[in-house]
């Protein structure tokens, strides 16, 4: 059970998979990630960390990305990774699509209107499938792909409990 949330509401915009995708996420957590793996319910591709928001900041998001265009593609989820300060196992994609580039750019552009910083690093398109995770990651490539059709952006606010975090879409922008 999640606990309640002060002022301030952890936030970020994802993709955030179907049932047919998150069963194959969970599958390939399951196959690779043992015990340290993500709960199959949180399995998602975070596009821009938002971090602890309170509710005049949150307005201010929401009317940025109102008409937010959300371009639909496809992405390739074929290849594992690691890293080995965080510990996170990922899941990624070989190729990522340019469409999902400029998504992540135009959400930074909406968002610095509202005095958004966007963190220094360069996106990487990936879905963690474990933290804490003693590495390293696969040497093989998942035997079976996952291929994702993407048409919408969801913002998404992540809770403690006792348990770990727990995620809850607040809101989706489909796509066009």
């Amino acid at each position: 059970m999640c606990l309640p949330t002060g002022d301030e509401r952890r936030l970020f915009l994802a993709l955030w998979p179907g049932d047919a995708e998150r069963r194959q996420l969970a599958e390939q957590a399951a196959a690779v990630a043992g015990r340290r793996r993500v709960r199959d319910a949180n399995l998602h591709l975070t596009l821009v960390f938002l971090g602890a928001t309170d509710a005049a900041r949150l307005a201010a998001y929401e009317a940025a990305l109102s008409d937010l265009a959300v371009p639909t593609l496809e992405l390739t989820l074929d290849r594992y990774g690691y890293w080995p300060r965080p510990r996170i196992l990922w899941l990624g994609a070989s190729r990522t699509p340019p469409a999902l580039y400029e998504l992540v750019a135009e959400l930074h552009r909406r968002l610095r209107g509202c005095g958004f910083a966007p963190e220094r690093r360069a996106f990487q398109a990936h879905i963690t499938l474990a933290r804490q995770f003693s590495g390293p990651a696969p040497t093989q490539p998942p035997a079976v792909p996952i291929r994702w059709r993407v048409g919408e952006v969801a913002l998404v606010e992540s809770q403690s409990s006792p348990e770990g975090s727990c995620y809850r879409v607040l809101r989706r922008w489909p796509g066009g």
